[in-house]
């Protein structure tokens, strides 16, 4: 199952995950990873909830239910599927080293933060934690693409099964459309070959866009609630 997938990665990454026949607690590191999944129609929002995410498997009524209990909603992730299809050019080498799994958290860093963000601090060191926890991981492959020796673009490729999710595909500003990031899809495609590939993005976004014209088909949405700060 795709969200399987992605649960695992959410384990490794994030924190940890409990299940229920109620639902799913993504337990995370930080307060911002933390949610609950509900299973049924008619589970009880476990107290000190302050995220819920739904999947099709949720049941009828949350939205409605949320909404009563003081929830607003929030981002909608959209779980996307690519057909199997045929990878062209030399597979790359995944992350072998220490040294390079930092250069992977440096090129997350640069691709996701703003220096003005307050807590990129916090980011940068959590990044580069998690690179050095998971790379040497069997069912984690990292990958890293330099450009004169600068560390540029990046994507990550978890399996579970036969299902190889993608994350944390990312380039540096400077280094944007260049056709690194399609590179490293390919060796997605690669890892995935006789599998399933899938991804997850934010609704509406150009991640969005730019996945539909790859091949990538949306296969659920997963809308997100919270409780105002």
């Amino acid at each position: 199952m795709l969200l399987d997938n992605h649960l695992a990665f959410l384990a490794a990454h994030r924190g940890d995950v409990r299940r229920s026949a109620a639902g799913i607690d993504v337990i995370g590191e930080d307060d911002f990873f933390s949610c609950w999944i509900p299973l049924s129609a008619d589970a009880g929002i476990p107290d000190g909830t302050s995220a819920v995410r739904l999947v099709p498997w949720s049941g009828d009524g949350w939205e409605q239910r949320l909404t009563e209990a003081g929830f607003e909603p929030a981002e909608v992730l959209v779980h996307m599927e690519a057909p199997a299809s045929e990878t062209v050019g030399e597979p790359l080498a995944a992350v072998g080293t220490d040294e390079d799994a930092v250069a992977f958290a440096e090129v997350q860093a640069a691709a996701f933060l703003g220096e003005d963000d307050p807590d990129v601090d916090w980011w940068r060191q959590k990044l580069r934690e998690m690179a050095l926890r998971n790379y040497a991981e069997p069912d984690q492959s990292f990958y890293l693409l330099r450009v004169d020796g600068d560390p540029a673009s990046i994507t990550l490729v978890f399996g579970t099964g036969e299902v190889f999710g993608i994350y944390a595909v990312a380039t540096k500003p400077a280094y944007r459309g260049r056709g690194l990031a399609s590179t490293l899809l390919g060796q997605a495609r690669r890892d995935a070959a006789g599998g399933r590939l899938t991804l997850q993005v934010v609704e509406g976004s150009t991640a969005e866009r730019l996945y539909l014209k790859l091949g990538f088909r949306p296969v659920f949405r997963s809308p997100h609630f919270r409780l105002p700060a």
